[in-house]
């Protein structure tokens, strides 16, 4: 049990008015990680019926069951299911105020770090993070998911997630980023398109049959939005014969089939060494495809934290020269970049 949990008990910093015991939110954490009282109550060293009492007290408090019995399971209600994710933030920030911080050395931190990162942008960094991570952090696990785009602020501020990294063009005003690149779109096309290897222009594009990403959790990506957007100014519209979830399952489509599709010019240039893929110049007008490293305030200020989005920084400009797109100024890591 964290020392801040014993010492708080009683304290007086939370109104009294609900009579909240802080250690309420160790136990709650401990029931929801344990799906168990018994189990919740030897994972805290205590007796069961001390943690069936401080259930029956976050019941009243919190006005919901929070968990129910089915057959043998004890399921959490979905009050409890919300809960959660603030109550794992609310325990990390008070470590965090009760903590005594000294210089941080990432060769003795243990600690679990979770990105969301788009399919592109961790097939670039990824495989340089793993290895620097190992060198330089061997006691940090490293958790690589697909990022939501309608999730990733509320994944960001309870804890889902850590970092995001991605092509995200309208990220909410309240979190935290860094510009890490930048770069342009491309046309790929397979041996199979009629026009493989020639010029594309604008009548061509729109008349060829398109493959296009639509992310796990949505059916068009920012990136195939802008393309469509910046088509229907013009009056145009393309058509969307086959959608992927991955990206990277694009090219191999595209290099098996008559269609087209557009990918950022790294990624394309890169699957174009081992796959029989011609490129050329998206003949679309849309602005170059900047990446993103978002964060939450609440993370912003952690030691780990801070040296893992360091590292992220550097990594990415180092993969960002090596593949010949453009390294952005990324702002110091203790100025919001999105707006001031």
């Amino acid at each position: 049990m964290p020392e801040w949990a014993i010492r708080g008990q009683n304290a007086g910093v939370i109104p009294p008015r609900k009579n909240i015991d802080l250690n309420l939110l160790v136990c709650l954490d401990a029931l929801l990680t344990e799906g168990s009282v018994t189990r919740a109550a030897e994972r805290l060293n205590m007796s069961q019926p001390g943690m069936s009492h401080a259930l029956s007290r976050l019941r009243t408090l919190t006005g919901d069951a929070l968990f129910v019995r089915t057959g043998n399971d004890f399921i959490p209600t979905e009050r409890a299911q919300v809960l959660s994710g603030k109550v794992r933030s609310s325990l990390a920030a008070l470590e965090e105020i009760f903590s005594e911080e000294g210089p941080f050395d990432p060769a003795s931190t243990a600690g679990t770090l979770t990105v969301a990162a788009v399919d592109s942008v961790s097939l670039m960094i990824v495989p340089r993070l793993t290895q620097a991570l190992a060198q330089q952090a061997p006691l940090i696990k490293l958790h690589v998911r697909l990022p939501d785009p309608d999730k990733l602020h509320g994944w960001l501020a309870e804890g889902e997630c850590d970092i995001a990294l991605g092509y995200f063009p309208d990220p909410m005003p309240e979190l935290r980023a860094s510009e890490l690149f930048g770069q342009t779109l491309s046309c790929i096309s397979g041996p199979r398109y009629p026009g493989h290897g020639q010029p594309m222009d604008v009548a061509r594009y729109v008349a060829a049959s398109h493959v296009v990403f639509g992310s796990p959790f949505s059916l068009r990506s920012p990136m195939e939005s802008a393309i469509d957007d910046a088509l229907a100014a013009q009056g145009m519209e393309r058509t969307r014969t086959v959608q992927v979830s991955s990206m990277l399952l694009v090219p191999y489509v595209v290099a098996n089939s008559s269609h087209v599709a557009a990918l950022p010019d790294a990624l394309a240039r890169h699957c174009a060494s081992f796959l029989p893929l011609a490129l050329c110049p998206l003949p679309v007008k849309v602005e170059p495809i900047v990446i993103r490293m978002l964060w939450h305030e609440r993370t912003h200020r952690v030691g780990l934290q801070r040296w893992v989005r360091s590292l992220i920084r550097s990594t990415m400009q180092e993969v960002a020269r090596d593949q010949g797109v453009s390294p952005l100024a990324a702002g110091a890591d203790d100025l919001p970049a999105i707006d001031g």
